[in-house]
């Protein structure tokens, strides 16, 4: 279930079929609000994959002392890194905490907009 509005992009964890493991394909409502707003789908994603409970970032958890992973709103990334990392950590930092969400590609690039877009 994808709700939008005052440019905010919701994504519930359950699919429509019930199942919590059901993939990382996102419902189609979402998929058309990636094609939209990429960061903004990012930003959902961000909350919607649990990132925000190891990572803080100022669109998303300002202030909220995690401190798990390193805070992402005040670091200049390459995309190249981050499609890397987000695709396969374990890959890139051997025994990182950093789990492996196997993110599909259109999700990997909305991360990556997000993470590097103008408002982060």
């Amino acid at each position: 279930m994808a709700l939008a509005g005052a440019g905010l992009v919701i994504i519930s964890l359950v699919p429509a079929s019930g199942d919590p493991g059901g993939g990382s394909t996102p419902p189609p409502a979402v998929s058309a609000a990636a094609t939209d707003d990429p960061a903004a789908y990012g930003r959902a994603l961000f909350q919607a994959k649990g990132c925000n409970g190891c990572h803080t970032h100022s669109d998303v958890n300002p202030g909220s002392g995690i401190a798990v992973g390193p805070e992402l709103s005040s670091r200049s990334y390459d995309p190249g890194f981050l499609r890397s990392w987000l695709k396969d950590p374990a890959a890139v930092r051997p025994g990182t905490q950093m789990p492996n969400l196997r993110l599909s590609a259109a999700e990997i690039e909305a991360l990556i907009a997000f993470l590097v877009s103008e408002s982060s």
